[in-house]
């Protein structure tokens, strides 16, 4: 009876959340027109629907339908005003607290030094900031439904534990169940990949775009979301993608997730440039001989076809397509969409990149491949993963049961 009881649960989450998405793409949409786009019986839909408006979550609105004389059509829309969540992206030795509407319209937003050390002194600190921010901005708080926080680590977004972070000596921090005991708040973590490939995911769905997708960050550090026939792959394995931690060479720097010779110890951002400040006595043309580099001065020397950066990219460009051969032949994919400050010189890299790949890969795939630049900021992709717990019923759940 128990099993049954949680199988009666999973589909009227599943339903509840296939319900809200439709209405939040395609709204305003009537009742009729949802239950054929939502494939669910027009009872089960009335029933959604009721119990959504009950609890302010969604609302009903006449709309012009065109060709149509007489009255107006009642349609359905999202009610976001006064459902909010707390919003936290976390840099190097920096934190952004933000309270958001569901709608992701800004109410407030602040900045904070963080510099910690450890897992005792992250989650209490962090746990004081939230507090704190609370405080200072308490006339603006109203219904907080959620904590979302993205960063850039090795992490299982579905336990909520951080296995490892870059600059704060983190070592399996159960962070997501910390923050909900002090908060009451359900709490989402994911890296920004994710949060990045979900946003990008989300704004093409209604375009039809490739359903097999690898989306790609390379910044301070390199990690991958994939998502195969629309479906992210780690929603079904419940197992975290650690693209950026394969490992491309036997010797090396020890990584900071215990491996050696990792693919971001070769091809992230401050790695690019330790490369470049290695071979600088081999190009002793280039405007970088014995002069510092950034990102920003490197992509510049790029368009300027600077001997040195424009080798130091096609290294980087072979060593990445030599991973990225690998799923492309295995998930078949079609589309990479990559976020990095690389793509400011994206016409020559992604062209790099392309060559590189489609001799990495099988004829049945190679022929398809597009190389994009992801639309989206990680500043706009902080909002995705409370829109994932929206999409899947999960949090819409725990807001109708109050």
């Amino acid at each position: 009876m128990e099993n049954q009881t949680g199988h009666i649960d999973q589909i009227k989450q599943l339903n509840t959340g296939i319900v809200y998405r439709v209405i939040d793409q395609y709204g305003p949409i009537s009742r009729i027109a949802l239950s054929k786009q939502s494939q669910l019986a027009p009872a089960s839909i009335t029933k959604i629907t009721r119990e959504l408006i009950d609890a302010h979550l969604v609302k009903e609105i006449e709309f012009p339908v065109l060709g149509l004389r007489g009255r107006p059509a009642i349609g359905l829309v999202i009610e976001s005003e006064g459902w909010q969540f707390l919003s936290i992206r976390l840099a190097c030795n920096s934190i952004s607290l933000s309270l958001k509407e569901i709608n992701t319209q800004t109410i407030v937003e602040q900045d904070y030094p963080f510099d910690v050390k450890g897992n005792e002194q992250f989650s209490n600190t962090l746990s004081s900031l939230i507090s704190h921010f609370f405080a200072t901005y308490s006339r603006h708080l109203e219904r907080v439904t959620a904590i979302s926080i993205v960063l850039d680590g090795l992490v299982e977004p579905f336990s909520g534990v951080i296995y490892a972070l870059p600059y704060y000596d983190i070592d399996n921090l159960p962070l997501g169940h910390f923050l909900t005991e002090q908060t009451g708040l359900p709490t989402y973590i994911q890296p920004y990949v994710n949060a990045l490939a979900l946003a990008d995911y989300f704004s093409l769905y209604e375009k039809g775009t490739a359903k097999n997708i690898i989306y790609l960050q390379i910044d301070c550090v390199v990690s991958a979301a994939i998502i195969n026939n629309g479906i992210a792959l780690d929603s079904h394995t419940r197992r975290a993608i650690h693209f950026g931690h394969v490992q491309t060479q036997n010797t090396g720097e020890t990584c900071y997730c215990g491996g050696i010779g990792c693919l971001e110890g070769a091809i992230a951002i401050p790695a690019i440039l330790k490369h470049a400040v290695e071979l600088q006595h081999l190009y002793p043309s280039s405007s970088f001989f014995n002069h510092d580099m950034t990102i920003d001065s490197f992509c510049l020397a790029v368009e300027d076809q600077d001997p040195l950066c424009l080798h130091v990219l096609n290294d980087i460009a072979q060593i990445l397509a030599k991973q990225l051969g690998q799923l492309i032949n295995i998930f078949g994919t079609e589309l990479i969409l990559i976020n990095s400050p690389l793509n400011r010189i994206s016409s020559v890299f992604y062209s790099l990149l392309h060559q590189y790949c489609h001799s990495q890969s099988i004829p049945l795939y190679r022929g398809e491949l597009r190389i994009e630049q992801s639309e989206v900021t990680k500043k706009e992709s902080e909002t995705a993963l409370v829109q994932q717990a929206l999409y899947d019923g999960s949090l819409l759940l725990q807001l109708l049961q109050g």
